[in-house]
């Protein structure tokens, strides 16, 4: 039973983190990524975190994990000078007293590290990526007053960008190891981006640090490590019901149409039905574009994020979307920037109102004499059992690889990003994807037989579903991140 409202749980089942870095590195924002709301305040300047601030990362069965943000090292090597007083008592209390009126960053710092010696369990030092270690300067009087304070390190590298490959990623661990390898407090060096990481990633961090805990929080840390995969793996299962839910209704989306006359069938007074086959394309592209929207909507706020350009989705209007020019590219910026070949083709399919497919052919551009089967196959649908007009096979696959970029789009994005937002995202997703999507092609050609070919029924089709999105999922997960046991 957890303790009753205000009482503090023993000191045995509390775990306390120690988040610190440079000034201006980036912990304010991997605190808010971790904790998954907005706290404290995000600029790029010095010194924006003045005074240590506790946060309660995660509490379970009357366990806490509590984060500790703590002010940025300013001037390292005179903070290193002024902690080296504390052996002289008297010159300690006089360079705290001017400290305090004459250089107030400086005395923040000092209590910080005094904080972390005494709280904390583990310090997690946030480091700027962007240079090479042996650039940053700071990083020599730094490490000193780490082993001042006689608590584990793990370095986590911040500002990396998206991870482009698993080689780089490696390569730039290893450089970090290696410069730190002679401080034997540092215990790891970690990716852990308050922009671009994964909640995979965040499993990798607890599983790390649970060896660098005494043993009298060993049993804690357990508890709350399990707690915290538990809830990063219900949103992954909840992002895969909704996920399935968006292909099912993918696969069930049909427009009645009649069948075409003998006169239209030789190419004579055609116009009616190229009208109608236009009309139900764009039917179904607009349903498919309402579709992706909710899901998008519904992801964003499984993660805990915000972000206005999915509002603006969301209020989309039917008409808007119709008209002769693209939709507003922020519209389309969670999987804008990943997409290529024929999946840049659906994107610019839905832009466009239904009206291409992957460089297929423009209504204005068909010829008088085709017949309805290719006039159906030019926009990329087909005749399912029940004699409506439905996307077709081609067509589902690029929407299940959309579902799954745009899933990796919103577990990816940090809350250090602030709201939701176009982005770069690293071009190897769409090969991995690609990869995995062959891998799983007779799952996914089976799901739309039984939806279009065969009529299945909606609660038979979310069974089916469920389980190849998520092992789809699971194995995009896999291989992007190798070095983690992922278990889902």
């Amino acid at each position: 039973m957890p303790p009753p409202p205000g009482i503090t749980p023993p000191a045995s089942d509390i775990v306390t983190l120690s988040l610190i870095s440079h000034t201006n590195a980036g912990k304010t924002t991997l605190a808010r990524t971790l904790l998954r709301r907005d706290v404290g305040e995000v600029r790029d300047a010095a010194h924006v975190t003045l005074f240590n601030e506790s946060y309660t990362l995660l509490e379970e069965d009357a366990r806490l994990l509590r984060l500790w943000d703590t002010p940025g090292f300013g001037d390292s090597a005179r903070l290193l000078k002024r902690l080296q007083r504390e052996r002289n008592p008297v010159l300690w209390f006089l360079s705290q007293t001017w400290d305090r009126l004459t250089d107030k960053p400086l005395w923040c710092s000092q209590q910080a590290l005094k904080n972390v010696r005494d709280e904390a369990d583990v310090v997690l030092y946030l480091v700027n990526a962007t240079e090479p270690p042996e650039v940053a300067a700071y990083i020599a009087p730094e490490m000193e007053i780490l082993g001042w304070t006689g608590k584990p390190v793990m370095v986590l590298l911040n500002q990396t960008g998206p991870l482009e490959s698993q080689e780089t990623d490696e390569a730039e661990m290893t450089a970090w190891r290696e410069h730190l390898k002679g401080y034997v407090f540092v215990r790891d060096v970690l990716r852990m981006d308050a922009f671009a990481r994964c909640w995979v990633q965040e499993d990798r961090l607890m599983e790390s640090l649970a060896p660098l805990l005494a043993e009298r929080k060993a049993d804690a840390f357990k508890h709350l490590k399990r707690a915290w995969h538990e809830r990063n793996v219900d949103v992954f299962r909840q992002s895969c019901r909704v996920l399935s839910e968006l292909l099912t209704a993918a696969v069930l989306d049909g427009v009645a149409v009649r069948n075409e006359t003998l006169l239209e069938r030789v190419g004579i007074g055609r116009t009616d039905l190229n009208k109608e086959y236009q009309e139900a394309r764009e039917k179904l592209a607009t349903q498919l574009a309402d579709r992706i929207t909710a899901t998008t909507n519904a992801l964003i706020r499984l993660h805990g994020l915000e972000g206005e350009s999915a509002r603006a989705l969301g209020a989309l209007a039917k008409d808007q979307f119709h008209s002769p020019q693209p939709v507003p590219e922020a519209i389309w910026s969670v999987v804008g920037s990943v997409a290529g070949g024929a999946m840049g083709g659906l994107i610019a399919d839905l832009k466009m109102g239904g009206m291409t497919f992957g460089g297929g052919a423009l209504l204005g551009g068909l010829a008088a004499g085709l017949g309805a089967y290719a006039l159906i196959k030019s926009y990329n649908l087909v005749r399912g059992g029940d004699q409506r007009l439905h996307w077709s096979r081609e067509h589902f696959r690029e929407q299940v690889r959309l579902a799954m970029l745009t899933y990796l789009a919103v577990a990816h994005f940090g809350r250090g990003r602030g709201e939701w937002q176009e982005c770069v995202e690293p071009a190897h997703w769409n090969q991995v994807v690609e990869q995995v999507l062959d891998e799983h092609g007779d799952g996914v050609d089976r799901l739309w037989k039984e939806g279009v070919e065969k009529g299945g029924m909606p609660d038979a089709l979310s069974k089916s579903a469920l389980p190849l999105v998520t092992d789809c999922l699971s194995c995009t997960l896999a291989r992007l991140y190798p070095e983690v046991t992922f278990d889902a």
